[in-house]
C-alpha cells in the first residue's frame, strides 16, 4: 500500500515538473496591468472581509500572519492560497495544526500567509532588496492573478527577497509537505541551476524523505 502511495506521489510531482509550474508568469516582475490604484469595496465591507479572512486560519494565528501586509520580512516566504468549501485546504491546515514538528519548522523558517480567495481585501505587497525595494497595493484577486493561482490550495514558496522558488498547485500529505518546507528552508533548492532542476530536485527530495519512514 505504501509503495502504491509513493508511486502516486511520484506521478503527481512528475506532472508538476512536466507542467513547468514555477511562479509568476511575468518571471517574478510585478505586472502593472493587474495593479489597481484603489478599490470599489466599501470600508465597512472591507473591514468585515478582513475579519472573516482571519477566521480562515483560526487556531493557526501563531503560524500565519495578517495578510494586510505580505512580505518575507527576512525569512523565506510561504503563501497558501485557499478558499471556503475547499476540503484539501482544511486538510492542509489540520496537518500543520496537528504536527508540532511541521508547525515549528514553518514558524522558524518562514513568513507564512494564508490568503482566502473567497474574500476581497487589499494587501500591501512588499518584496525586493534594500537596493531595489518593490511595494504595491493589490487586491486578493490581483494577488492570485500575479501567481496564476488555479486550484486551491496553491502553495507559493519564495526567497527572502520575495522571488518565487516553487509554485505548487494542490495538497500533499503531512510527511511530503514537511519534505517540501525542508527543501526550501534548508536551502536544498540552491543546488539547482535553473527552475527545471529545482522541480526535479524537489521531486527527488520528497521521494527520498518518504522512503526513510
Amino acid at each position: 500500500m505504501r509503495r502504491v502511495f509513493l508511486i502516486m506521489m511520484f506521478f503527481v510531482v512528475s506532472l508538476f515538473v512536466g507542467a513547468g509550474i514555477s511562479g509568476c508568469k511575468s518571471e517574478d516582475k510585478i505586472d502593472s496591468s493587474v495593479i489597481s490604484t484603489g478599490t470599489n469595496v466599501s470600508s465597512e465591507i472591507q473591514n468585515e472581509n478582513e475579519n472573516m479572512d482571519k477566521k480562515s486560519y483560526a487556531g493557526l494565528e501563531d503560524v500565519f500572519k495578517d495578510t494586510k501586509t505580505i512580505t518575507p520580512d527576512g525569512k523565506y516566504m510561504m503563501i497558501v492560497f485557499g478558499a471556503n468549501g475547499c476540503p484539501y485546504c482544511e486538510m492542509l491546515k489540520k496537518d500543520i495544526k496537528n504536527t508540532p514538528e511541521l508547525k515549528s519548522y514553518i514558524q522558524e523558517h518562514f513568513s507564512a500567509y494564508y490568503v482566502n480567495l473567497s474574500y476581497s481585501k487589499m494587501h500591501d505587497f512588499k518584496v525586493g532588496t534594500k537596493e531595489d525595494p518593490k511595494e504595491v497595493k493589490v487586491s486578493t484577486a490581483q494577488l492570485a492573478q500575479m501567481y496564476d493561482v488555479r486550484p486551491t490550495p496553491t502553495i507559493i514558496f519564495a526567497d527572502p527577497n520575495g522571488k518565487t522558488i516553487v509554485n505548487f498547485p494542490g495538497y500533499v500529505p503531512e510527511k511530503q509537505f514537511m519534505a517540501m518546507v525542508e527543501f526550501i528552508g534548508n536551502g536544498e533548492w540552491k543546488k539547482a541551476k535553473d527552475q527545471k532542476e529545482i522541480n526535479e530536485l524537489l521531486r527527488d527530495f520528497i521521494l527520498n524523505q518518504s522512503n526513510q519512514s
